[in-house]
């Protein structure tokens, strides 16, 4: 499925693993996740077994959706785990009856704003964030967030390369100093230290919940060596992941959490 540029979408994954491609990188999206891409441009893929609805209509339908006076109308491009009231409203939308006749068009512009009123309530974690950045209207922030986040988006679908801060700063349309700087007023970090953040947690995941060698972990995960993975693993975690692994293994599977400690990130 091919959604047109121009146009915001709204994916979620029921079941197996959807592949999304797009013109900077393709990424995967897991069941009981939701995708809101709002630039159009994007393909979607099942290369097995899965159940997907994806919502997609021309930007300017979605920004013409009533919309209560009280909330930013300004929706953020992200990546959430689907909550039950999120999911009902989705599969609301995609119930036959909304598609019968023409006479369905109201129900169908008041499930959609349903809809996009779930989506702003969940991000309101962000208003924070979406405070700190440039711009003297409302409209300007949220165009330095999208810009962010698609720096970020790119580092996600790329955790296994080296970091290229000249291509995100290029996508970012800002110079390098800049971009970091940017970056680090908004989200307190810099993009570097966001990759690395990222990419350990991910080596966390990998460690305490499959099977892979470490030797493998640390190739999918692009480090250099294994023996630079086990140095970086054991600074951030304070423990060898041969250690992480025997101790989560050996938790009763009703308390097992994968869940690391607080990451212990040097930055300079």
């Amino acid at each position: 499925m091919l959604v047109p540029a121009g146009w915001i979408s709204l994916t979620l994954v029921l079941t197996g693993l959807l592949e999304i491609n797009n013109s900077d990188a393709p990424w995967q999206l897991a069941a009981h996740h939701i995708q809101l891409w709002l630039e159009g441009d994007l393909r979607h893929t099942s290369r097995s077994y899965a159940w997907w609805i994806c919502i997609a209509a021309p930007a300017a339908l979605w920004e013409s959706l009533p919309s209560a006076p009280t909330i930013a109308s300004h929706l953020i491009p992200r990546e959430i785990r689907c909550d039950r009231e999120l999911g009902r409203a989705v599969l609301h939308m995609a119930r036959p009856r909304f598609f019968n006749s023409s006479r369905d068009t109201t129900a169908v512009i008041d499930g959609m704003a349903v809809v996009r009123d779930i989506l702003l309530e969940r991000q309101q974690s962000l208003q924070d964030q979406l405070s700190r950045c440039s711009g003297r209207t409302a409209l300007r922030r949220h165009q330095t967030m999208l810009r962010l986040l698609r720096v970020q988006h790119l580092i996600r679908c790329n955790m296994d390369a080296r970091l290229d801060l000249h291509r995100l700063a290029e996508i970012a349309n800002y110079s390098p100093p800049h971009l970091i700087r940017v970056y680090r007023e908004v989200f307190d970090e810099t993009p570097f230290e966001y990759a690395t953040r990222i990419r350990l947690r991910r080596a966390w995941d990998l460690v305490c919940s499959t099977n892979l060698s470490i030797c493998d972990i640390s190739d999918s995960l692009g480090f250099e060596t294994e023996s630079a993975f086990c140095r970086s693993f054991k600074q951030t975690f304070c423990c060898t992941a041969s250690q992480a692994r025997r101790h989560h293994s050996a938790l009763p599977k009703a308390t097992a959490n994968p869940q690391p400690p607080k990451l212990n990130l040097r930055t300079g």
